[in-house]
């Protein structure tokens, strides 16, 4: 993974994003959304949103229209990745 100025990798993430099966292009569109959100978060095709009940403070942005990245924002601005998934699992 490249190095990120707000972003902070965790071994939770890396071991969701190696451990599914994902193809060459679904990781190629987690890259790309996670430069977008260490760059410009508010980059609309992000469509990143609070999420609620259990998951309350936990953020999600979309990387393509089935695939997401949960985060937390931390106190300094920068964003703890949490995991990459499909929506809704």
């Amino acid at each position: 993974m490249a190095d990120y100025a707000t972003l902070i990798i965790t071994s939770e993430f890396i071991e969701s994003y190696g451990a599914r099966e994902f193809s060459y292009a679904e990781r190629q569109r987690f890259r790309r959304a996670l430069q977008m959100l260490d760059s410009n978060e508010r980059h609309p095709s992000l469509r990143i949103h609070q999420l609620q009940g259990d998951q309350a403070g936990v953020w999600s942005a979309s990387a393509s229209d089935e695939l997401r990245v949960t985060f937390e924002r931390l106190p300094d601005g920068k964003k703890r990745l949490l995991i990459c998934s499909r929506h809704y699992q």
